[in-house]
């Protein structure tokens, strides 16, 4: 009897250590969306002009459905390595959608009539005087 309690005593941590290292952990559309955008929904009415919630709406699709391709997955390996490529994929696209917004907000920043310094007009005085323009490559940029 004292034999059979230390087998199960041994083995129970064992079996506890198989069942961690082959469970699934399945990708959550929490970890890769905005705060703003975890529960977005279609965008109806004046919020079809919302591009931003569109974006992420239809991400939030493709993302469900991949969960559910990858749930009908037949292996536990084929499972795990359809959750990591969607995981891969969602962090790509968000790089791609940061780097996005990062080059969109650079370009707000810029003063227009900077952003090409040979063929624009400033004005000669700070305060008003439009008619007296000059060129730029007079001035010496």
């Amino acid at each position: 009897m004292k034999k059979i309690l230390i087998t199960l005593l041994l083995i129970s941590p064992l079996s506890v250590f198989a069942i961690d290292n082959f469970s699934l952990n399945i990708p959550q559309w929490k970890d890769f969306a905005p705060s703003a955008f975890i529960d977005v929904n279609e965008p109806r009415g004046f919020g079809k002009l919302n591009t931003t919630a569109k974006y992420w709406y239809e991400r939030k699709l493709a993302f469900e459905e991949g969960i559910n391709i990858c749930a009908e997955k037949g292996t536990h390996e084929e499972k795990f390595a359809c959750y990591e490529e969607l995981k891969i994929n969602q962090f790509k696209l968000n790089t791609e959608y940061n780097a996005k917004i990062e080059a969109q907000q650079q370009n707000m920043q810029a003063i227009p009539e900077m952003r090409n310094r040979t063929d624009t007009m400033l004005p000669l005085n700070m305060f008003g005087g439009y008619a007296q323009m000059m060129p730029n490559e007079l001035r010496g940029y």
